[in-house]
């Protein structure tokens, strides 16, 4: 009897991993079909019988990088205040701050938000930069095209953080926050509206979130902020 099975996947980078693994997969003994995909980074495998995922690595361990990792539909938590509550501790964190250094004006405040925001999310980020880049390219347009933007979108987030917080170039760093946001929310709300469920990579590995209207929220303030700053007068 065949056995359908889903793993999730890494290292995958272009579709010639995505064949490369595809093909070893399907060699081994008992397999009747193999899908690879890129985007999720998802291995579905039916066969006759059921294989751990230390087999699945020990038979993929020939072509270098690649490993799967167990995969059901209870590896996300389920979506509700709680789950989200490091994200929403952290956003209350980064209001009571902004609130306290740009008191009384409400554009400082902003500012000194948005600073804060990048600055605490590029670091949960970079604590694994591998894996964020993995979950981030599961989603995300330029991403999915180009696998090395994840890496570099964390010191994206960083440098925005930076020029907010010191307040430098304000027209070009809206400009790039409102342009880098867009592209994100984009992806965000076609992952959100797909049902599947995708982790969210926003706090980075740290914090296992599914991706949900949560995320939609967090990537539409930010732009809406980077668009009001640009329109207001400096």
């Amino acid at each position: 009897m065949n056995q359908p099975q889903t793993f999730s996947i890494t290292g995958l980078s272009c579709q010639s991993c995505v064949a490369k693994v595809k093909a070893r997969i399907l060699e081994r003994a008992g397999v009747s079909v193999a899908e690879v995909t890129l985007s999720p980074p998802v291995v579905k495998v039916t066969a006759e019988e059921v294989f751990s995922v230390e087999s699945m690595n020990d038979w993929l361990f020939p072509l270098g990088k690649y490993q799967v990792q167990a995969m059901s539909a209870t590896s996300l938590p389920e979506k509700s205040t709680q789950t989200y509550r490091p994200l929403l501790i952290l956003l209350a964190y980064l209001l009571v701050l902004s609130a306290i250094l740009g008191w009384p004006h409400w554009q400082g405040m902003m500012r000194f938000f948005m600073g804060g925001f990048f600055v605490a999310f590029s670091f949960f980020k970079m604590l694994d930069l591998r894996g964020f880049a993995s979950a981030y390219r599961s989603y995300d347009l330029i991403a999915k095209a180009l696998p090395a933007y994840g890496f570099v979108y964390p010191f994206i987030e960083l440098a925005l953080g930076l020029s907010y917080v010191v307040d430098v170039w304000p027209i070009e760093t809206n400009t790039v926050t409102a342009v880098v946001m867009a592209i994100s929310l984009f992806g965000v709300v076609k992952a959100v509206l797909s049902r599947q469920a995708i982790r969210c990579a926003c706090l980075g590995t740290v914090f296992n979130l599914p991706m949900s209207t949560v995320t939609i929220i967090e990537d539409g303030l930010m732009l809406g902020m980077a668009v009001l700053a640009l329109i207001l007068p400096h």
